[in-house]
């Protein structure tokens, strides 16, 4: 209870160096007073104490006390008071509970700024290493998104890599199969060689019958209409007068004009054979003449 030493009179000597230490602390300066003994005037914590227990905010000041900043004078100022004989929490305890208290909190900012002083530098060390820390981890995550920005640009060249090993497997197998055909045409050329002359000379015919070929169709057409009912001879007679008569007129034919050539399909008179019609010209060129005439044909059996 602060009213307890607040009501001391006179108080003891332990009481007034716990005042005294608090005072200091505070920065509150001594009152001057005059000896009783002597007259003289000397410097007295006792009469500052008491105004400073008056104040209502006394102990909301000591509770928001600024330890972190006490001034080095004022520690060096308060050894002596520490060191005294009657500043001993158990002694001033035995005098008054509210001194022993204050005695406590005097010791207690002492204790503070002793170990303040040596962790003071570990905490601005630590601020330092933080903040250099702070610019390493900058460092490392701007690395850090250029190694991410690598590894992505890595990623892409691979899937390029792999996109242009695809291509050049594929034109590889496309070249591949090229020339394979190209060996294989080269050798189809090279077996058909043989037939280039034969080619040759039947584009050569093929390109003269074409020349030929109104008026072959024009003794077929007349072959058709007229000579299915004779013989073999007839046949051949007319054949031959028609041929001069046709050369007379100006019109191309063939000088040896052919009717089963003109007209004739091998595979189906092949077929016909097959079936039972005689091989000789007579019976091919009747066969011809029934295929390809517009009326009702008229059959003898012989």
């Amino acid at each position: 209870d602060i009213s307890e030493v607040k009501g001391m009179k006179s108080p003891p000597n332990p009481v007034k160096l716990v005042m005294e230490a608090v005072c200091i602390l505070k920065g509150l300066p001594p009152a001057k007073v005059k000896d009783p003994n002597t007259g003289k005037s000397l410097l007295d914590y006792w009469e500052t104490s008491k105004k400073m227990l008056s104040d209502m905010g006394f102990l909301d000041s000591l509770r928001a006390f600024d330890k972190d900043n006490i001034d080095p004078a004022v520690i060096v100022k308060l050894q002596p008071l520490l060191k005294h004989s009657d500043f001993q929490p158990a002694k001033i305890k035995k005098v008054s509970q509210a001194a022993f208290g204050l005695c406590s909190w005097v010791r207690a900012m002492d204790t503070y700024n002793r170990v303040a002083k040596v962790v003071r530098p570990k905490k601005a060390a630590l601020k330092e290493a933080e903040a250099t820390l702070a610019v390493v981890e900058a460092a490392l995550a701007e690395k850090q998104a250029a190694l991410k920005e690598v590894e992505a640009r890595l990623a892409d060249l691979d899937d390029q890599l792999g996109e242009a090993t695809a291509r050049k497997e594929a034109l590889q197998a496309e070249v591949h199969m090229c020339e394979e055909k190209l060996d294989r045409a080269q050798k189809l050329i090279g077996g058909l060689g043989g037939e280039k002359a034969r080619w040759t000379q039947v584009a050569a015919e093929l390109a003269v019958r074409h020349t030929r070929l109104v008026g072959d169709m024009l003794m077929a057409a007349g072959f058709i209409a007229y000579l299915g009912a004779f013989s073999a001879e007839y046949r051949a007679a007319a054949v031959s007068q028609w041929t001069a008569g046709i050369a007379s007129k100006g019109i191309p034919c063939s000088p040896s004009f052919n009717f089963i050539t003109a007209l004739g399909d091998p595979v189906a008179m092949r077929t016909w054979a097959i079936q039972g019609l005689p091989k000789d010209e007579l019976s091919a060129a009747n066969g011809i003449i029934v295929f390809n005439s517009q009326r009702w044909p008229l059959c003898i059996d012989p």
